[in-house]
């Protein structure tokens, strides 16, 4: 705008001083003749040629000030849309002069913007999809080293994304929930296999070994931006709520939202899964246990959520048997 207003004027003021010298002079040269008409009658007259040769100064100077200045405008909205991330876009102009060499360029250059940041997110998305089928292997390498864990870490992150979901997350929060649950176990990759292995009880000492997974697993993800969150829920999925879990003894609400769930879900799993320690227990008792471990171990607010997609599991199986049946 302040560039229309500054053509403006000038273009004004460059039509204006014609119009006002030749009225001044045409004037002067009616009243100096020996023939000269009324003065009242030439004044008025001229004063209307003015008024209307400058109204014309006006529009044309407003024309031509637009002109320039609208194609600049959008350049400067373009601008702005690159700033935000929005690249490719274009300007459209109509005039011929350097303004449209402005246009042209900028369009040039939003192009070559928008190419190069396809290329970079088809390589971020490369080096993640990289970095995630490493870990998944590591996931799968630790499920398989014990028959009784096998399938454990994707049973976790798919109920662990339920949850999430009934919890409200969505986008990245859902995402490291997800994550979270799937690479929740990956720091026993750390431990050694006799301890993991082990069918007995551990001794105090191999307790303390195995209590370092968690840890483990959050250094290992460390380093991988994308997982920042998730290895949140790895380090800290064996906290309590009451706050005598591990490794960082948190409680309550400092215990990261993302850990609180995968950890309600590795409980649930670890509960109906076969282990050394104990058989499978079915739904209705590993929901009585969970009930006993509400406010002590398991946030309220997320052991109710689980509570909720349990059941609706357990509704969506009683409607596929009747389907069968019927």
């Amino acid at each position: 705008m302040r560039l229309f207003r500054s053509l403006f004027l000038w273009m004004l003021l460059a039509g204006a001083l014609p119009i006002a010298a030749f009225t001044l002079l045409l004037v002067a040269a009616l009243v100096g003749s020996h023939a000269a008409p009324p003065l009242g009658p030439v004044l008025k007259a001229a004063g209307g040629a003015a008024v209307l040769s400058l109204a014309l100064a006006a529009w044309l100077a407003a024309v031509q000030a637009r002109r320039v200045a609208d194609p600049i405008r959008r350049c400067v909205a373009g601008a702005l849309d690159i700033a935000q991330g929005r690249f490719g876009s274009q300007v459209t102009v109509a005039v011929k002069h350097e303004v449209a060499d402005l246009a042209y360029t900028f369009n040039h250059m939003s192009r070559v913007l928008e190419s190069y940041d396809a290329e970079n997110r088809r390589l971020i998305g490369e080096l993640e999809a990289g970095w995630l089928a490493t870990i998944r292997s590591l996931a799968s390498a630790i499920d398989a080293k014990d028959p009784y864990t096998r399938g454990h870490s994707g049973r976790v992150s798919e109920l662990a994304g339920e949850l999430a979901r009934e919890l409200g997350l969505e986008g990245k929060a859902l995402d490291a929930v997800a994550w979270g649950g799937l690479l929740h176990d990956v720091g026993k990759i750390g431990v050694p296999e006799p301890i993991l292995g082990k069918r007995d009880s551990l001794t105090p000492a191999e307790l303390e070994v195995m209590r370092e997974h968690p840890a483990i697993g959050a250094e290992i993800l460390r380093g991988v931006a994308f997982l920042h969150d998730a290895a949140r829920a790895v380090r800290n999925h064996h906290e309590r709520w009451d706050g005598h879990g591990y490794p960082d003894g948190l409680a309550g609400e400092e215990i990261p939202f993302v850990a609180r769930i995968v950890g309600a879900a590795d409980t649930f799993d670890a509960c109906t899964s076969e282990r050394p320690y104990q058989p499978a227990m079915t739904t209705a008792r590993a929901l009585e246990v969970m009930a006993d471990l509400r406010g002590e171990q398991l946030d309220p607010r997320v052991h109710d959520a689980l509570v909720r997609v349990i059941q609706r599991r357990a509704d969506a199986r009683e409607r596929a048997v009747e389907a069968v049946g019927t």
